[in-house]
């Protein structure tokens, strides 16, 4: 949304949708309903190829390489010259395909001293495993290692839980749980020496659609801090 300039559409492949899906999709919509979900963005070749007016032209945006390992599944990759891609993941080990897809990236870069800045976060995506979180952590930066580039990592935590987290999910997924799913994923970050950003205060007091995901604004914000 941000480098496309674009808040109503930018994260979504509007070229493949309906107009009727694309009035239904703005805004926050684009962030919050599963069926406007299906149509997000995961790499940015796709908007230079789809969408020739987007804001790829203006002075904000920049050719990058990203990998996201997130929340909902991925990993991010960034470095200069090569789109960023996701990588969806939600278990660790991850298949051997997405082990592939990572070290081809990091191959595509001929410097071996230019970083190439990787965001990895799970969290919601295993019920806040630690053993998995560890486990993931390890794996990707092996594979970092084995690749011999110079690829930095950030750990981002998750989102605090809103009022409206169903009953089902407090015991697991409430802020007591994440709070300290936090605190201690932080400290392993950090004994591994990759960079972490916690979300928890962030999101403590934003308004979330349904206990577990936030709107346009709080996207927004965190997409600038990371």
């Amino acid at each position: 949304m941000l480098l496309r300039e674009n808040v109503a559409l930018g994260g979504l492949r509007q070229w493949d949708m309906k107009e009727s899906e694309r009035e239904t999709c703005r805004c926050e919509n684009q962030l919050v309903r599963p069926d406007c979900q299906v149509y997000s963005v995961t790499d940015s070749q796709s908007v230079r190829l789809n969408d020739a007016g987007s804001g790829h032209s203006s002075p904000y945006y920049c050719d990058r390489k990203r990998i996201k390992l997130q929340r909902l599944k991925q990993l991010t990759v960034f470095s200069k010259g090569t789109p960023h891609t996701f990588i969806p993941i939600d278990r660790s080990p991850a298949t051997e395909e997405m082990h592939t897809t990572f070290s081809s990236i990091l191959h595509r870069e001929p410097d071996s001293y230019k970083p190439i800045a990787v965001v990895h976060s799970l969290s919601l995506a295993t019920s806040l495993s630690w053993p998995t979180a560890t486990s993931s952590m390890d794996e990707w930066v092996t594979l970092a290692d084995i690749s011999q580039k110079n690829v930095p990592f950030l750990w981002v935590g998750p989102n605090a839980a809103g009022h409206l987290k169903p009953p089902s999910q407090i015991l697991n997924q409430g802020n007591n749980a994440l709070w300290h799913y936090t605190i201690e994923m932080a400290k392993e970050a950090s004994s591994r020496e990759l960079d972490a950003l916690g979300m928890y205060n962030f999101t403590l007091q934003a308004g979330s659609w349904d206990g577990s995901y936030y709107g346009q604004k709080v996207v927004l914000v965190q997409a600038m801090m990371v």
